[in-house]
């Protein structure tokens, strides 16, 4: 029978024969071959045949190829390379059903799920201006990565290959990734969006959170470098254990005030945090419009209030800045010491001097698992230093039989 074209068959010495795809054979636009499954009468050889001419590879400049299939609606899809064989055919099924699904009018695609779960209640109302923040960071690389795809296209494996690979140094930023992308997924479930989360059977890399407490080299450094007019707020992150955006709507309290009151956004609830002392002080020499005590607390240098899209931008800009050809502040970000780094800042605090979880939780309006998270850690150190103090009191009992009668050479 005859082969269609530029398909050939090559004979190995074995006896078996095999089916290549090689257009443009023996010229200058040669492109790389690729086999074909099956035998010429089998089903698979003529899926894989009628695929043929919605394929295209282009070369680049470095004589590196790439391959794509153009699926019914004339998008372009790219493909892995030709080998292995199986993979790559099984990159152009999926390719062509995405186009079929979007042909037949199915537009439930990540762009879609994307628009609809920004216009709903669940973003816009139920989860603070951070999170929001976040999630739209996260947003833009699964639009770019499928924003054209049906949601029900992506497979786990798929998305743990970007996991492995994409976030393989930044595997904080993985984790967000991935709880963006679960949680967008549950909500459009309910939608008609797909049946299941794949995200479910992906791998969770588990942590001790994705923000580092800062040292005081970290306060040093800020307080050394940073803007003045942002010094207030990371003063009121380390007393509140609030975040960002809790904290940048807290009101000036009065003179005679104990405690100021804050409207945490992430969890809808009025939190009354005492004022220590020491922030009392700091307060109280901070700025203020004489004329209208009872304004924000954190101010800019032109004595307007902070939003949080300037403060955001202006905090940035900070950690770029250069002093004296070098950027005394990148460290911040590289060591993670970030403002959210103050909540854990605080929590570690109460934690120290005793306060149960219950008491820190009340403050900083934090779940009790986190602030059991927490605990363990401070636990451990606790454990450390009462070790210690045990060896102390018993280390003259206990000499003899670790290092016997011989004296020390100090």
């Amino acid at each position: 029978m005859a082969l269609p074209e530029h398909v050939r068959p090559v004979h190995k010495p074995n006896g078996r024969t095999y089916y290549y795809f090689e257009k443009f054979r023996r010229t200058a636009r040669q492109w790389p071959r690729v086999r074909i499954p099956g035998e010429p009468l089998s089903a698979e050889f003529a899926k894989c045949v009628a695929y043929i001419p919605r394929l295209d590879a282009t070369k680049d400049a470095a004589g590196e190829w790439s391959w794509f299939f153009l699926d019914v609606t004339d998008r372009r899809h790219p493909l892995p390379a030709a080998t292995p064989a199986e993979a790559f055919w099984a990159a152009v099924d999926k390719a062509d059903d995405i186009g079929r699904k979007l042909q037949a009018g199915i537009r439930k695609t990540f762009n879609s799920l994307i628009v609809e779960f920004k216009e709903h209640a669940a973003y816009t109302d139920d989860i603070s201006e951070g999170t929001r923040d976040q999630y739209d960071r996260y947003m833009v690389m699964i639009k770019d990565a499928w924003g054209d795809d049906p949601v029900d296209s992506l497979e786990a494996t798929t998305i743990q290959s970007v996991l492995d690979k994409a976030f393989k140094d930044t595997p904080a930023a993985g984790r967000v990734f991935r709880s963006t992308l679960g949680r967008i997924i549950s909500w459009g479930i309910p939608r008609g969006y797909r049946k299941d989360n794949p995200v479910e059977h992906t791998e969770r890399r588990d942590s001790d959170g994705t923000y580092s407490p800062w040292t005081p080299q970290a306060f040093e450094l800020f307080f050394e470098y940073g803007r003045a007019d942002l010094h207030m707020a990371v003063y009121s992150g380390l007393f509140t254990g609030q975040r960002k955006e809790t904290v940048l709507n807290m009101l000036r309290p009065k003179s005679d005030a104990a405690e100021i009151q804050v409207y945490a956004q992430k969890i809808k609830s009025w939190i009354p945090t005492q004022i220590h002392s020491e922030y009392r002080t700091i307060i109280d020499g901070h700025p203020v419009d004489k004329d209208n005590p009872q304004v924000l607390l954190h101010l800019r240098a032109d004595g307007q209030p902070w939003t949080y899209e300037g403060f955001k931008t202006a905090w940035g800009r900070e950690m770029e800045k250069e002093v004296n050809g070098s950027k005394p502040l990148a460290i911040l970000q590289e060591k993670r010491w970030t403002f959210h780094g103050l909540r854990k800042n605080a929590v570690c605090m109460l934690l120290e001097v005793g306060c149960t979880e219950d008491q820190v939780g009340a403050i900083v309006g934090m779940s009790a698992a986190m602030v059991r998270h927490y605990a363990k850690e401070v636990s451990k150190f606790r454990l450390a230093r009462s070790a210690m103090k045990l060896l102390e009191t018993g280390w003259e009992a206990q000499r003899v039989h670790v290092l016997g009668a011989r004296k020390s050479d100090a």
